[in-house]
């Protein structure tokens, strides 16, 4: 099986990320440092990693607007693809992360059922197994070639944690920062080169 390499990208600040709110199907546009954050990825694609020649964004905005500061004028326009999209939690959409926390008790149901899904969202299985499904296609689609992949935090750790540590759960540790960039190589054995490089924020 030939590699492609694959490089991941968490979309830029949203309010929602400095209130602790639970952002999964909502959208939501990039805020001035999100804004600022994205441009910074323009040079760092341009001159770190000039041998891409596709890229891949999850369609909502926040994603959308960053893959504008991955491809530039450099790569061309990022693709949409809605098997990148975020980990949807249906009515608990925008919620706070301690309000999950302590009176829904989501993180223990997800600790203790892959499967469970609030009403009207996902379940981390789900999210697991159209994240699997989207880097595979996109992996015998650019057999040996370099791709970005404009996503986001919990969608993007789910992956990890199921190709690197193979469980959805935990995925706390593949969770990137803001504009993290991480470098997976896909093959037979899924490597993961370098995670959540963020050397192009220094300053901000």
């Amino acid at each position: 099986m030939t590699e492609t390499t694959i490089y991941l990208v968490r979309h830029g600040q949203i309010d929602a990320n400095v209130d602790r709110r639970w952002f999964g199907s909502t959208d939501s546009n990039l805020n001035a440092q999100g804004l600022q954050q994205a441009d910074r990825l323009t040079a760092l694609f341009q001159e770190q990693y000039p041998a891409i020649t596709a890229s891949y964004s999850s369609p909502l905005k926040r994603t959308m607007r960053t893959a504008k500061g991955v491809t530039g004028d450099f790569f061309g326009p990022a693709s949409a693809h809605p098997g990148l999209r975020e980990y949807a939690i249906g009515e608990l959409e925008g919620t706070h992360f301690d309000v999950l926390h302590a009176e829904h008790q989501f993180f223990a149901k997800i600790a203790a059922d892959a499967d469970y899904a609030p009403g009207g969202g996902e379940s981390v299985n789900q999210v697991r197994d159209r994240m699997l499904v989207t880097l595979e296609e996109l992996r015998v689609r650019h057999v040996g070639e370099e791709i970005a992949v404009i996503s986001h935090g919990a969608a993007m750790a789910i992956a990890l944690a199921t190709l690197l540590k193979g469980s959805a759960y935990p995925f706390n540790d593949y969770h990137m920062d803001n504009t993290g960039v991480s470098k997976l190589v896909l093959g037979k054995t899924p490597k993961l080169v370098f995670f959540n490089r963020i050397t192009h924020l220094e300053g901000l």
